[in-house]
């Protein structure tokens, strides 16, 4: 079977569907292509901390512009709002203090709200937090938290409607290569897919389907566990706000009243990588990792925020869970037109920035394909591995 498309995007996460949902609404031919449902990987388990903060203008400006997106989609999709506002806080020690600061000062330059507290303000702000080694804090009152499975959805969703085909349930076995140029996909059960475009957003699966046409990127895959603390009514009590701690290395934020999830991190994107953190587990296979959460994992999380957020430590446990991140070497995505063929866009290695940034990565991507090369997408190219 042959059909034809302008462009095929292989993967329905939080990129893959809202660039379909952006080349569809300007008129482009569209098959989104996904193995699951739309949500189905990385993207349906994301923490999905929405916040302006990096330190590379072009991150901040693709999370500003995911945020207005997603607060959107009331007007895109017709739906609810997906979106919980209740602000994102961020503590440093005096590393990192000068960086931030200035950082802070250029994000307010581009539009999002964001406050620099001294050690008292955010003492004031956050009452029972302890201020151990807090040197600044950061306080985005716009910002907080997405329901990233229905938010996906919705985009998903508002692409068909537009216009765009959504193939689920569908996996694509290959891609297909014609010399110089990428001309489709080839599906499971034999079916060809050709297209001017491909837009590869499959996360992790991207190293699987590059090396089907003799491609590829230096990315590897982690596993990241989630921890579930039950709050019992009282989550909004103990964390307020979405937070991360650059010292401590964490991350949590609420879920309604009744739970709060809670990670760790190691500082790649906003702040100096703390070696010392560690790395989670590399997956070697996306299909077969453990998506469960051990018990001693939930317990090691949690001991991260005992000093932080003593109330934390009176929680219950519940049954964690843990997603898939794609990484780059140098922890920042890889966006863009693929070296050495024609008519392959890549989408991946998120480095755990990929849901905020998601919905204006796509919308570039559309640009991408529609327009042409986006100055935005410039830092993320994957050339700039080819000398590695």
């Amino acid at each position: 079977m042959r059909n034809g498309s302008d462009v095929i995007v292989v993967g329905a996460g939080i990129v893959g569907s809202s660039t379909a949902y952006h080349l569809a609404k300007a008129g482009a031919n569209v098959v989104l292509v996904e193995q699951t449902h739309p949500a189905g990987g990385p993207s349906g388990k994301s923490s999905a901390l929405l916040h302006a903060f990096y330190l590379m203008p072009e991150l901040s400006q693709l999370s500003i512009r995911g945020r207005e997106i997603l607060v959107s989609l009331p007007e895109i999709a017709g739906e609810g709002s997906f979106v919980t506002e209740i602000g994102m806080m961020w503590v440093c020690g005096n590393d990192n203090e000068a960086g931030w600061k200035a950082a802070a000062e250029r994000i307010r330059g581009e539009g999002a709200r964001i406050e620099t507290l001294s050690p008292q303000a955010f003492a004031d702000a956050a009452p029972g937090f302890a201020l151990d080694n807090v040197a600044l804090a950061l306080w985005e009152p716009e910002y907080g938290y997405a329901d990233a499975f229905g938010a996906t959805n919705a985009i998903a969703r508002a692409a068909r409607a537009n216009g765009a085909k959504i193939l689920q349930n569908t996996l694509v076995e290959n891609l297909r290569r014609q010399g110089g140029r990428i001309t489709g996909v080839t599906l499971t059960d034999g079916t060809v897919l050709e297209a001017d475009t491909v837009v590869l957003a499959a996360g992790p699966w991207t190293r699987r389907l590059l090396a089907t046409v003799g491609l590829d990127l230096p990315l590897h895959v982690e596993r990241h566990p989630m921890a579930v603390l039950d709050a019992a009514g009282q989550a909004r009590k103990v964390m307020p706000f979405a937070w991360c701690d650059d010292i401590s290395c964490n991350y949590a934020r609420p879920e309604n009243d009744g739970v709060i999830l809670a990670g760790t991190w190691a500082g790649g994107g906003t702040g100096l990588r703390h070696e010392h953190a560690g790395r989670p587990r590399f997956v070697e296979n996306p299909d077969a990792y453990m998506e469960g959460v051990e018990e001693s994992e939930s317990v090691e999380i949690l001991e991260t925020f005992a000093t932080r957020v003593p109330a934390m430590a009176e929680l219950g446990i519940r049954p964690g869970y843990a997603g898939l991140y794609d990484m780059s070497p140098d922890d920042l995505p890889v966006i863009g037109a693929m070296p050495g063929v024609e008519g392959l866009v890549v989408s991946a290695g998120s480095s755990g920035h990929g849901f905020k940034t998601g919905p204006a990565v796509g919308e570039a991507i559309a640009r991408l394909v529609t327009e042409g090369p986006q100055s935005i997408l410039a830092p993320f190219s994957p050339s700039r591995f080819k000398a590695a």
